[in-house]
């Protein structure tokens, strides 16, 4: 037994000792300090991008959102008929998931046909036609979708779907911008690609879905797979979990403790919800499970029970 937990004990130190060095270097700082710092910390040519260099606009946009979502746009909507937008919800969706796959198909172009794969863990310069360039603009284009997403739910709005727009759907689209945002500001290593494509991968498969169920009836009676598309959210909440707190500490690669903060912090919040989401809604009993799936009822367009949208 002795030797079953010195061995382990010898396994975990790397771990240990990751988070005790960042520990200790927020002992020593102000908060104030800390926030400045951080600020700073990004790659210099990242930080002046659009929606990156502003420490004001993305939080006002994501405030402008709430507002018009809960507020506004009900209230503007209250005596009038829903707009029909199923060929603009076809459109884009597809959009989306076209432009996804071509960031995540560029970002492994540059991953196995360069050395970015030995430098991923640790910080690097963002230099102009340099493969850096191009990853961080496929990175920067997918935080960019985060606000695009956010007529996910004003396509709620204005079909007056309003029991679609739940707390956890608004809180979710509102946060991933400023997340998105704070981590360009603030990292300089590469190793958010795992947790950013892991996301993105997922959205392909997401989009993919809403674009198919919005084509109609006759299409919509063969997408079966609503459920796993929920446990496929889950999983990747679970793998940028794993990645974080046992992969990276063990390859000894090179991350901001901020960075590392979010990813365990709101994987860890959105698992639960979507656990949560997933007993409400599809623990029941066969009968009321295969209507949520699609066979009594229409799905994704038409269903109270759309799965929720992974940002």
């Amino acid at each position: 037994m002795t030797e079953l937990l010195l061995h382990w004990e010898g396994k975990l130190t790397p771990i240990k000792m990751f988070y005790e060095d960042r520990i200790h270097s927020i002992a020593n700082m102000t908060l104030i300090e800390q926030v400045r710092e951080t600020l700073d910390s990004g790659d210099p040519i990242v930080r002046k991008w659009t929606l990156i260099e502003s420490n004001y606009l993305p939080f006002l946009l994501s405030f402008m959102y709430v507002i018009f979502v809960k507020t506004v746009g009900p209230f503007l909507m209250k005596n009038r008929k829903p707009f029909d937008l199923r060929k603009v919800m076809i459109l884009y969706n597809f959009l989306l998931v076209i432009t996804y796959f071509v960031c995540v198909a560029g970002l492994f172009y540059v991953f196995f046909t360069t050395d970015a794969i030995s430098k991923v863990c640790y910080p690097a310069e963002v230099k102009r036609n340099h493969y850096t360039y191009f990853a961080a603009s496929a990175g920067w284009i997918i935080y960019l979708l985060k606000y695009i997403e956010f007529a996910d739910t004003v396509f709620f709005v204005l079909r007056k779907k309003d029991h679609l727009i739940t707390n956890l759907h608004v809180i979710h689209h509102a946060a991933l911008p400023i997340i998105g945002w704070f981590l360009f500001r603030s990292e300089k290593s590469g190793f958010q690609f795992v947790p950013g494509v892991t996301n993105s991968i997922v959205h392909i498969v997401m989009y993919t879905y809403y674009g198919l169920a919005a084509i109609g009836p006759e299409v919509q009676k063969y997408l079966w797979w609503k459920e796993h598309l929920t446990k496929f959210q889950m999983l990747q909440f679970i793998v940028i979990i794993f990645f974080v707190l046992v992969l990276l500490p063990l390859s000894g690669c090179k991350a901001t403790k901020n960075g590392i903060y979010i990813d365990i912090f709101f994987a860890l919040v959105f698992l639960a919800l979507f656990w949560n989401f997933y007993m409400k809604t599809y623990g029941k009993s066969p009968r009321k499970k295969n209507a949520i799936n699609g066979f009594s009822n229409s799905i994704a367009i038409n269903s109270t029970t759309k799965p929720l949208k992974v940002e």
